[in-house]
């Protein structure tokens, strides 16, 4: 160890950066236990609609599977983000927290989101979400992103 939090090798992160990790992390986990909890509505939609009945435990698999995938390219940005400066994954990360609020609204607005666990942990999701977003425009986060060269020496 070469400092505090520190490891051979590494860089000191900015503590927005730091925050933004914690804060996207749980909106991960958290969306995930939501998802799990709200997993038997979500068969019982799959089931009840004409287009995905026909494909039985496919039609589940399949949304089992977007769950994973949608779990592993947060977690792809999180790291570019956050361990990688790449600029390009922040706005990214912008872009699909937006849609997230945007259908949480729309969800809200047509009685689709349950108060139920699992309803609370997406809302929940959400606003970490955002929050570890903001995370990613303050002063020490946009240097952070700067090319190395302009005021950045990671």
């Amino acid at each position: 160890m070469i400092g505090p939090g520190l490891h051979q090798g590494e860089t000191m992160r900015p503590p927005s950066i730091v925050r933004f990790d914690r804060l996207y992390l749980a909106a991960i986990a958290i969306g995930l236990v939501g998802s799990i909890l709200e997993w038997p509505v979500t068969t019982a939609r799959i089931a009840s609609q004409p287009e995905t009945a026909a494909l039985g435990g496919a039609a589940s698999a399949v949304a089992a599977a977007m769950l994973a995938v949608g779990t592993l390219l947060s977690l792809l940005l999180w790291y570019l983000a956050a361990r990688r400066a790449v600029t390009v994954a922040k706005w990214v990360i912008v872009a699909f927290t937006a849609i997230s609020v945007v259908g949480l609204l729309l969800s809200i607005a047509n009685g689709y989101v349950l108060t139920d666990a699992a309803g609370i942990a997406r809302m929940v999701a959400v606003v970490l979400q955002v929050v570890a977003t903001v995370n990613l425009f303050r002063p020490d986060a946009v240097a952070w992103f700067a090319p190395m060269g302009e005021g950045n020496d990671r």
